[in-house]
Formats: structure tokens, sequence, C-alpha cells
């Protein structure tokens, strides 16, 4: 599980990075619109959503000496740390037009993005294999999402401390080298992650030459249409696709402007950045970590309630507190219950995340029992596939939210109260809002332990 669970590091740098620090980059230090940064970052996530499906497809019906899973994990990953370089590194003669900008800043992100489907939808339909124990599931996506959140705190929450320290009246992230810096060093312990979690997992790397094309599914391309319908109109699964989708919307709308919260509303100075950053990311690891304890307590539904109630009321109690000026920002006091609620929102997320995955491949074994077929790669990639739509309308909405509550870029430093106080409003009640939509579809979720046992029982 551990070994698995680097490959979720080398995800986490790369994309945490890019959801943390891109519309920073893009906005303040090369002074791109961010209506344009929206557009330009949502184009290349929904391009990803799409080829999710395929690459999923793919890879069940993949017969080689390796498996049908590591081939793609190596090239994938190795590409997707090149192409994460690339997008930092944006040349002085590219920086002097907006345009110019806006369609680099669209290649390179198309590129990061065809490297990662290669490498994650392989990634997590190994996971799916790996584990077929009801609660072990639940336990290797938790492991895998504490990972996750170590890296992001090891990585995206410390370049605040060592990538972006401010000097005198300069923000650090106005200067576009210290976001060039940042990628360099994550590029590489991309790169190494990859290579180690290939090695810890080869012993999975099975030559599959021998299955045949009936028992993979089928290769062609009328099977790959008719997998994706059945994996969509699958009744278990609906829900949760709907659940994930609403749960991601709800995460990345807060995560894209919590870091012009921490910059303007609440005004920190680099080290605070990095403390409330940091603090986000050990609430998401440990909420992974307790989920599955939480799922073998009260299933798998009941875990999701609970990380979803923590994550409402949490940002609910900051609006109430920052929004009415009860508490003021510029206090001890005020950081404190800032960071303190703002990390038990996070808490709450990582609870639900890593517990959806493990409910997807619970679906996926039922499918399995009832048809016969292997399609860990196809409910993996279409999970995916849902997930990231969610995260290209949210990245495109996050845009223009930033455009219609009046913040500029070439103005940032000039910001009225006015703005920054709907900067806060937004991140602190879209959030609630959203998440308790996501609990409300699961509600009617039937799939639990028992089932899969009697199901498995049923077909012994």
């Amino acid at each position: 599980m551990f070994g698995y669970s680097f490959g979720e590091c080398a995800n986490s740098l790369v994309m945490n990075s890019i959801n943390g620090f891109a519309m920073l980059y893009y906005t303040e230090a090369l002074g791109l619109s961010p209506a344009l940064a929206g557009i330009a970052m949502s184009i290349a996530v929904f391009w990803d959503a799409l080829s999710d499906p395929i690459m999923g497809h793919i890879s069940d019906n993949t017969r080689s000496r390796f498996g049908r899973r590591h081939p793609y994990m190596l090239v994938g990953g190795l590409l997707m740390a090149l192409s994460f370089y690339f997008i930092w590194a944006v040349p002085g003669a590219v920086q002097e037009s907006a345009t110019a900008v806006f369609w680099y800043l669209v290649i390179f992100n198309l590129l990061l993005r065809t490297a990662l489907t290669v490498f994650f939808v392989p990634y997590v339909a190994l996971g799916f294999e790996m584990c077929t124990d009801y609660e072990g599931r639940s336990k290797l996506q938790g492991i895998r999402w504490g990972f996750n959140m170590a890296a992001n705190l090891a990585g995206p929450a410390m370049a605040w401390q060592f990538f972006f320290r401010d000097e005198g009246a300069i923000r650090a992230t106005d200067v576009p080298a210290n976001f060039l810096n940042m990628g360099t060093v994550f590029a590489v312990a991309t790169a190494l992650l990859v290579l180690l979690v290939i090695a810890r997992t080869s012993h999975y790397a099975t030559d599959n030459r021998s299955v045949s094309a009936s028992q993979a599914g089928g290769a062609m391309m009328g099977t790959f249409f008719r997998d994706m319908k059945e994996v969509l109109l699958d009744p278990y699964a609906r829900r949760v696709f709907i659940f994930v989708f609403l749960a991601a919307v709800n995460m990345v709308l807060v995560s894209s402007l919590q870091m012009y919260v921490y910059v303007y509303f609440m005004d920190f100075s680099a080290s605070l950045k990095s403390v409330a950053h940091g603090a986000t990311m050990v609430g998401c690891g440990v909420g992974g970590l307790l989920s599955a304890g939480l799922a073998h307590r009260f299933d798998k539904k009941g875990a999701v309630f609970a990380g979803g109630s923590m994550s409402i009321a949490s940002n609910a109690i900051l609006a109430l507190v920052f929004l009415t000026g009860i508490l003021p920002v510029d206090t001890p006091l005020g950081i404190g219950v800032f960071v303190a609620f703002h990390t038990l929102y996070w808490l709450g997320s990582g609870i639900m995340l890593p517990t959806s995955i493990a409910m997807m491949a619970d679906i996926s074994e039922i499918n399995k029992i009832r048809t016969g077929l292997l399609k860990d790669g196809a409910y993996s990639a279409v999970f995916s596939f849902i997930l990231k739509a969610a995260i290209s309308f949210s990245m495109l909405v996050s845009g223009y939210i930033l455009s219609g509550i009046g913040f500029e870029s070439d103005r940032a430093g000039e910001l009225g109260a006015d703005v920054i106080w709907r900067l806060g409003a937004v991140m602190l009640l879209v959030g609630p809002v959203v998440c308790a939509a996501a609990i409300a579809v699961m509600r009617k979720y039937r799939v639990t332990g028992a089932l899969v046992e009697e199901m498995r029982d049923a077909t012994v």
C-alpha cells in the first residue's frame, strides 16, 4: 500500500501545484486576465476528462509482457514531469504578449494533461486490482490520500517558505523566476516518484499476453462505446458520479480562491501562508487516514456524510465570524480561528474523496461478478472523467468569479475593501452550498459491505 501510494505523491506535486499556483502565476506574474487564464486551464482539463475513458479502455485491453498498467504509467509519468516543467518555463519572448501567454498556457496544459491521463488512469486501475477486500479498499485509498497530502505539504505548502518570500514592497508572486524555481524542483521530484512507484509495484506487472480478447472485453471501438455506456448507466455508479462532480466543484473552487484569500483577505506573511496552506494538507491527509475507520464503523455512505457535514459546518463558521466582522482578521485569535476551521474544512474533504474512490472499486467488482468481464480501467476512467470535468468547470468559473467581483491582475495592489470582502465571501459561502447538494445525492446510495459479500457468495 505504501509503495503504491508513491504514485499519488507524483500526482499530488503536479496537480496541487497547478491548482494552487497556476492562476497566481499567469494573472499576477505574467499579467494575463483571470478570465483568460481560467478559460485556458479549463480547456486543458476538459480534454483531460475526455481522454480518460479512452485511456481506460486502452489499458484494460492491453496485453503485454509487462502487463496492462505499468508501461503506460512509466511513459506517461516521465512525460508528465517534463511537461510540468515547461508550464513554468515560459520564454521571455512569449511573456511580452498576452495572446502568446494564453496560447502557450493552452498548449502546454494540453500536453501535461495528456501525459497525466496516460499515467493516472492505469495507476488508479492498478489500485482496484491490487486490493479486492471491501474494507481493504478504504484503507488503500485512505493511505494513498494521506500520501497525496504529505506530498502537498512538503511541496506546494512549503513553496511559500522556500520560493515565495516577499522582499520589501515586491510581492513574491509577482516574480516569474520564483515560479520557475518551484517548477524545476517539483518536476525532478515527480520523475523520481514515478520511477519509485514502478519499482515498488513491479511484481503486479505480470505478463498477460495469453489473456484472450473476450476475457478482456474486446478492443474494438464499438466495445469502447458500449463499455462507456454501461458504466455511465450503472445504477450503483450513477449516484457516486454525481456526488463526485459536486464534491470536486466544491473543493476546486475553494482551493483556487484560497490562495487569493491568504494574500488579500487575510494578508498573511510568507510564514503564515505556509502555516495555513500546510495545515490544510495535514487536515486533508488526516481525513484520508480516518476515512477507513469511519467506513468500518458507519459504512462508506456514513463516512461520506460525516466528512461532508464537517466541511459544511467549518466554512459556515468562518463565514459567520469573518464576513460579519465578529473577529478581525489581523489578530492572533482571528488567525488561529481561520487556520483551525480552514483545516477542518479540508479534513472533511479528505474523508469524502478517497471514500468515493473505494466505492467505485466496489461497484467495479459488482459489475465483474454480474458480467464476468474486467472493467476496472473503464470504471476508474469514467470516475476520473467526472472528476476532471468538475475541475474544468470549476477553473472556468473561478476565473469569471475573480473578474466578476472586480479583481484585476494589473491593479492587485490597489484592491478596495469591498472587492476583498467579496473574495472572502465567495470562498467561504460557495463551498457549503455545493457540498450540501453533494451529500443530498448520496442519501439513496445502496452499496454496502453486506451487499458485496452477498453477491460474492451467490456467485460461488
